[in-house]
């Protein structure tokens, strides 16, 4: 998720680069998210206790006081044929320590990046997913700020082209040939602010926060690569920057987490983390941007997320939902969600579902459509739980 839940990954990613000479893992892990939220020496690192003051580009970079900390890209993308996409490339910071021991090489460091790289070909009904790790050391993986905010890991990376617009580019090798994007993405719209203008809380214990904004609506244009061919494409994105030094409070066991961007210039971020006993967290915020650019935050009290159907994994076995209603009652809300295709889950050293979705529905009152993403986690092979 786009909130704190994402420190599962920066704590899975500190286990498997401690001993295994930074290479990925053969076998997908599996992990208790309360385990891996619960684990780390939280002692040193900063924590989030107050409103920031943020400033561009400076806060686009890096925060190394901070043990975690993520830059997240989305996408929905359509050629002009019509067939669509939906891009995943986000880029993860841990801090083994709060302080860099003094050591001459130029490989040592105290910091650790993993990046997924994931699209879906709509047209093709097919989701590849890759992953890389690296030593936030020796140009290998690294983010900056200032002068220019950039992110990168060894030739996947984002870097600034000038004030406002970024250049985002990835490739691998797939089942059927390369997959790629090299993407230009132009900021439309301020930044959107999460919980307390930006101080995100995750719990009731001081510190258990984050500090979380997201760049919407951004313009994205460039070329895909996908099953033997290269296109032109166009559509929008949406980017997460949060960080923190903190862990999931009580007994939860896995997130929902959906942005959603609409023809009307609404946008909206909503999550709830699942507990083992079938409630929610209530610690959580989510945002609705309205069509003027009014940011108005909800609870969970605000809205009811109900899942439509399943869907089963054949690689992994994990049921995850699939489609979902999203109604928030006293804002004249009432949305659908439906995937893009349905197997979009992350074959990567921990399994999780991420992947675009089509959105129709209503907002006071008059219809709109749109596309955004969802990410869900702790889901098991064994539960097949779908329902809150």
């Amino acid at each position: 998720m786009k909130t704190l839940p994402r420190l599962t990954i920066f704590l899975l990613l500190a286990v498997l680069l401690a001993g295994c000479n930074l290479q990925a893992a053969d076998q997908p892990i599996s992990a208790s998210v309360v385990e891996a939220m619960g684990g780390g020496d939280e002692a040193g690192f900063a924590r989030a206790v107050a409103p920031l003051t943020f400033s561009f580009p400076r806060d686009h970079g890096p925060h190394p006081d901070y043990r975690t900390e993520w830059w997240y890209y989305t996408g929905n993308l359509s050629a002009d044929d019509g067939t669509l996409y939906g891009y995943q490339l986000t880029f993860f910071r841990s801090a083994l320590t709060p302080e860099m021991p003094a050591r001459a090489s130029d490989l040592a460091t105290n910091q650790v990046y993993m990046a997924h790289f994931a699209l879906t070909d709509g047209g093709r009904g097919e989701h590849e997913s890759f992953e890389r790790y690296s030593r936030g050391a020796g140009g290998l993986a690294g983010a900056t700020g200032e002068p220019l905010f950039g992110v990168w890991l060894e030739d996947w990376r984002v870097d600034t082209v000038e004030p406002g617009v970024y250049h985002l580019v990835a490739a691998a090798e797939g089942a059927d040939g390369p997959v790629a994007l090299d993407l230009t993405l132009r900021e439309t719209r301020e930044p959107v602010f999460h919980g307390e203008n930006g101080l995100h809380q995750k719990g009731p214990e001081a510190g258990n926060a984050s500090y979380y904004y997201s760049l919407i609506q951004m313009e994205s244009t460039g070329t895909v690569t996908s099953g033997g061919r290269t296109v032109d494409v166009g559509g929008l994105s949406w980017m997460d920057h949060e960080f923190s030094t903190s862990a999931l409070t009580g007994n939860a066991v896995g997130w929902d987490w959906f942005s959603m961007q609409l023809d009307n210039g609404a946008a909206l971020m909503v999550y709830e983390i699942r507990t083992a006993d079938g409630g929610v967290l209530p610690y959580v915020n989510g945002t609705v941007v309205w069509p003027d650019g009014t940011q108005q935050a909800v609870s969970e009290e605000d809205f009811v997320l109900t899942p439509t159907g399943q869907w089963t994994s054949e690689r992994t076995g994990i049921t995850y939902p699939s489609g979902w209603t999203l109604v928030f009652p006293d804002l004249a809300i009432d949305l659908t969600v439906t995937p893009l295709i349905a197997d979009q889950e992350m074959d990567v050293s921990f399994v999780y579902w991420e992947g675009s979705t089509q959105i129709s529905g209503t907002m006071r009152g008059e219809a709109v459509q749109g596309r955004g993403y969802a990410e869900l986690t702790g889901y098991g092979a064994s539960s097949g739980e779908f329902q809150r």
